[in-house]
């Protein structure tokens, strides 16, 4: 086997009859805390977005609102009656606040994707590259086999 312009710089092994032997070697593992975002504000946006992305916070969220519906329905003197204008407004600025802290949180999220892809690449390339050092090997032995069994058959053993 012959050397190529585009040997993987991962550790292997050749004996002396020119054979490849891989050594073992670890893939590369992508950590949340590897790809967040440094500041303050990331690390605000991506907890808030772990936290509100959640079915508690939705459980929460829809208890509220019930909660508040049946209390002022129910009220003598309701300050929010029936349209429940004020539970609407509320409902609103939790809206706008959240909406760019989860936006953050999205774009670490996505650079955590894109680094475990970019991660995956490399593993897949060095599997392949590494496919292809075996099949070679292989066809070596095959071309080795038919010449043994070639001689075999010329010399009359077979």
């Amino acid at each position: 086997m012959t050397p190529t312009a585009t040997e993987p710089s991962h550790p292997t092994t050749k004996t002396e009859s020119g054979w490849h032997i891989p050594l073992p070697r670890r893939a590369r593992r992508v950590r949340s805390q590897d790809v967040q975002g440094t500041g303050v504000n990331a690390r605000i946006g991506q907890a808030v977005t772990a936290a509100v992305g959640t079915m508690g916070a939705f459980y929460f969220f829809a208890f509220f609102m019930a909660a508040w519906m049946f209390w002022q329905t129910e009220s003598q003197k309701p300050f929010d009656p029936y349209p429940f204008a004020f539970l609407l407004f509320l409902g609103n600025i939790v809206q706008l606040l959240l909406m760019p802290l989860i936006m953050v949180g999205q774009n670490l999220q996505t650079t955590h994707a894109d680094a475990r892809a970019d991660a995956d690449y490399d593993v897949n390339r060095r599997a392949e590259e590494e496919i292809e050092k075996l099949l070679a090997g292989l066809r070596a032995i095959d071309l080795r086999t038919l010449e043994i069994v070639r001689r075999l058959e010329q010399s009359g053993g077979l």
